[in-house]
């Protein structure tokens, strides 16, 4: 008998747990931020049967009673817990498609890391004065906000942010590794098409073995861009657009793989983790916003390059650790101008580009520069490009200082919310990036410490999980992960649930402990 997974169902027959794909009228007619979404409470099914005659309803989607799986073919798992060969790992093929073992893969990757991880960085800087390309954001502009009232939300922005966080592909146009462009959007930075909850293309442990290779091209890409530049050449933007068209295809089919990487794949050199780092995130962003691929390309291309300037201000001025004082911050500025300056002169540089990357540091409240601009004149892709950046400097190590966790960098971007960055733009980065982003550690009702691994689109409250620390605090010589979304059991019965984040760090967790570093 065939399982019936996606079925229209009358409001009256509606339940908890149901997972609603579509409405019997538009989405913008409705009270519902998401377009697809669990029935999570009674409040919500009251207002579904008072609202609808009946809704499309994705039993694979939804939990509890509801949830029907998906009809798949047995597959057969290895019982044996050594490293995996990298090469099977990589294989696409169909005897090949099955669940990995997380801590395998991190195993068979870290062995194969004098082939793929030592061209990461060449060493193609002199960095005997120190690094050359230090991302300063100082202090003043975190801590402090404009007192002279609250700012219009940009208009522009509010088209984008009014509309749901996730969007699904067009039918028939999905796109592939292969792929050299996807049409999942329109490339004058519109939002077409159907909209609808992301579908992830392949799993996050796949998506790993894709995109490594990729991110390892980018940082040796950056090196020698960072090397023309000192030496007054023309970086080359022509492969770096091909890296970075390769790193959009990668959000497409698992946003979470990359971050994964960024965040705990760390080289000795801030700058590039920092600019892959905003590079990322304003992509994830933007395709969360439904942006056309044109539009994202020209964000990570903008936000690698943002702050190439930063290679013509004195290595002094940018190893400081206290506070700047007001003439050192007039020149520490400039670099918006310098990295203009270099970009510009490249003849593959778009004018979004050039847009993004003299406008990611100005603040819809006038307090930000090199110009002052205030509310539209700022642009949607510059205040996108402007909030990661914010984000990215706080939950990174710094040169000049710890990082934040996810939780305090989110929680100084609202306080600014209003005011430097729109209210709509800020609600829906705070969507896209979730109480417990990828890398974030944290503690289970268990006493248990785990990082997540992987989002779970449906509930962002129960991600996957890889158990690093026992009860006792005691490192797992095997960690074994946990997917929170079904509800696995502890030892007393109850389900597993995340008590609390916990800032990097805690309890003496080292990312070169488990991870790639």
């Amino acid at each position: 008998m065939e399982v019936v997974l996606k079925e229209i169902v009358a409001a009256q027959d509606l339940r908890i747990g149901m997972f609603v794909s579509e409405l019997d009228r538009p989405w913008l007619e409705s009270p519902f931020l998401l377009q697809g979404f669990i029935i999570e409470d009674k409040d919500i099914l009251a207002q579904l049967r008072a609202l609808c005659r009946f809704v499309h309803v994705d039993r694979s989607r939804s939990a509890g009673d509801a949830w029907r799986p998906e009809p798949v073919e047995p597959v057969s798992v290895p019982t044996r817990r050594e490293p995996v060969p990298l090469a099977e790992l990589v294989s696409t093929s169909p005897a090949r498609r099955r669940p990995m073992d997380f801590f395998a893969l991190l195993k068979a990757l870290r062995s194969a890391a004098g082939e793929i991880g030592e061209a990461a960085v060449p060493g193609a800087i002199d960095t005997s004065g120190g690094a050359p390309w230090i991302h300063f954001y100082p202090d003043s502009d975190l801590a402090q906000h404009a007192s002279g009232g609250v700012a219009e939300s940009n208009a522009r922005a509010s088209a984008y942010a009014s509309r749901p966080l996730i969007y699904e592909d067009e039918p028939g146009s999905a796109p592939t590794a292969s792929a050299p462009r996807s049409e999942w959007g329109r490339d004058d930075g519109g939002v077409s098409g159907s909209v609808r909850q992301t579908e992830l293309k392949v799993s996050v442990e796949e998506e790993i073995v894709t995109v490594l290779p990729v991110l390892v091209k980018a940082q040796g890409l950056l090196a020698e861009v960072a090397r023309d530049v000192q030496n007054n050449l023309n970086p080359d933007l022509d492969r770096l657009r091909s890296v970075v068209s390769e790193m959009v295809l990668s959000v497409i089919r698992n946003p979470d793989a990359l971050l994964w990487l960024l965040r705990l794949k760390q080289t000795d050199q801030y700058s590039y983790d920092h600019s892959l780092d905003v590079a990322a995130h304003v992509m994830i962003f933007g395709r969360a916003l439904g942006l056309g691929e044109d539009s994202v390309t020209a964000l990570g291309m903008a936000g690698i390059l943002q702050d190439v300037g930063k290679l013509r201000l004195p290595v002094r001025l940018l190893q400081k650790t206290g506070a700047l004082s007001p003439r050192e911050y007039e020149i520490f500025k400039t670099h918006v101008d310098f990295s203009l300056q270099i970009v510009s002169r490249c003849p593959q540089a778009t004018p979004l580009m050039l847009e993004i990357i003299g406008r990611h540091h100005e603040r819809c409240d006038g307090s930000g520069y090199p110009a002052g601009l205030k509310g539209e004149e700022v642009g949607v892709m510059a205040e996108i490009a402007g909030i990661c950046d914010v984000y990215c400097a706080m939950t990174r190590e710094r040169p000049y200082g710890s990082a934040a966790s996810a939780q305090v960098a989110l929680d100084a971007i609202r306080a600014q919310r209003g005011t430097r960055f729109s209210n709509s733009l800020v609600d829906q980065f705070v969507q896209c990036i979730g109480l417990y982003p990828v890398g974030t550690l944290v503690e289970l009702n268990t006493g248990e410490v785990g990082v997540v691994i992987a989002q779970n689109r449906i509930r962002r409250l129960k991600p996957r999980v890889m158990i690093l620390l026992g009860a006792d605090k005691r490192p797992n010589a095997y960690p074994p992960s946990l997917d929170l979304l079904y509800d696995p059991a502890t030892a007393t019965g109850e389900p597993y649930a995340i008590s609390r984040a916990l800032p990097p760090g805690s309890y003496g967790v080292e990312p070169s402990e488990f991870y790639l570093a």
